[in-house]
């Protein structure tokens, strides 16, 4: 057993150091173009130039100098993201499957693969040689990567140990288990989800620095994290508060693995009402004619609410955004939830995260560190 030469866990900001804020502007800016950077982030023109060209140089940028016919003047260069020759790796381990993903330097997906991995069966050391050796060989052929990225559905904490009921798994220093000496990222899988938020929008001068985003996972587990300003909130512990556990355990749903919310819980009660369902798309279709299932989605959903109305009276932020299967396999789950919210009495802007979340959240752990420092990799 061999401890990863450089390990960290993976804290989601906007980027600081002048490189990385001019990559990530042109990440996130299609055609944008020197002076465009010099306005947006507020650099001098010699600053941007020198930042640009050292990005050339490091193969994550190119510049295209556009062709006209006829046109008076000489039309500006615009810079793109190349990083065509940069991998990295990344996963988001579930509690019974594993998404897996390479990438290039800018997170354009090379490779994708589901790994199923029941986490419970396996002891830890077990569970991480799978993973390791299923990255390991998902990036056969590929340039050695810069990176890996592994994101859980636990809880992570500051130090990047996990500690989770529904794992198994006490004081895990899951790193610890991977032979590799490539710089290893961890994170807690809903926080990596609301990174790539931040790692998606562009730089704005005039970005309110104390706007906050509660974005909220469900599938087998059930997570949260905030956005405050430019940064997702690194909790201490990464242990879910007690009021929301106490919320989701005063239902009918209980779970010997997993969330009493999460979708093993909902089914197992569904099938001891009687239904014949073995996925929540199923449970969902037959809710359309059977009051008994929609009755289980709509209890699911209320306990849902209590928890998100809870956390959105306590820290006050101006959008929530939902992710996970929970909420787009079910209208009805999202429809209970927003009037709940509303009840609250506060403005809120309510938003669905898109499709390929899983993925998004493992590429941009496996991303963390070249994205915050793109010229000391």
């Amino acid at each position: 057993m061999t401890i990863a030469r450089l390990s960290t866990t993976a804290h989601f900001t906007a980027p600081v150091t002048g490189p990385a804020r001019c990559f990530h502007q042109i990440r996130t800016t299609p055609g944008i173009t020197r002076g465009r950077l010099h306005g947006d982030l507020g650099m001098s023109q010699p600053t941007v130039t020198r930042h640009v060209s050292a990005l050339i140089d490091a193969g994550l940028v190119e510049q295209v100098s556009p062709t006209t016919a006829g046109g008076v003047g000489r039309p500006g260069s615009t810079l793109r993201p190349d990083g065509r020759d940069v991998t990295a790796l990344g996963a988001h381990v579930g509690l019974r499957s594993t998404q897996l993903v390479a990438v290039d330097g800018v997170g354009r997906p090379l490779r994708k693969r589901t790994l199923r991995l029941p986490v419970t069966d396996l002891t830890p050391g077990d569970a991480m040689e799978a993973v390791h050796h299923a990255l390991s060989s998902l990036g056969r052929g590929l340039p050695s990567p810069v990176g890996l990225g592994i994101a859980f559905s636990a809880h992570v904490d500051y130090a990047g140990r996990i500690t989770s009921p529904s794992y198994g798994w006490t004081d895990i220093d899951p790193v610890s288990y991977l032979d590799t000496d490539i710089p290893v990222a961890v994170s807690t899988g809903v926080g990596a989800m609301a990174g790539s938020e931040l790692t998606s929008s562009p730089l704005s001068l005039d970005r309110d620095p104390l706007a906050s985003t509660l974005y909220v996972y469900a599938r087998e587990l059930v997570g949260h994290a905030w956005i405050v300003g430019n940064a997702v909130h690194q909790p201490y512990t990464g242990s879910a508060p007690t009021a929301f556990n106490d919320i989701a355990e005063s239902g009918s749903f209980s779970a010997l693995h997993g969330h009493p919310l999460g979708s093993t819980a909902v089914l197992e009660t569904a099938r001891q009402r009687g239904l014949n369902v073995s996925t929540v798309p199923d449970l969902v279709g037959l809710a359309e004619v059977n009051p008994v299932a929609r009755g289980i989605l709509d209890e699911r959903a209320e306990l849902l609410s209590q928890i998100i109305s809870l956390a959105v009276d306590v820290v006050d932020p101006s959008t929530v955004v939902f992710a996970g299967e929970t909420f787009t396999a079910d209208p009805g789950t999202v429809r209970i939830i927003a009037e709940g919210l509303r009840g609250t009495g506060r403005q809120l802007s309510i938003q669905r995260a898109g499709d390929g979340i899983l993925s998004r959240a493992a590429a941009v752990t496996a991303l963390h560190r070249l994205w915050q420092d793109p010229l000391g990799v």
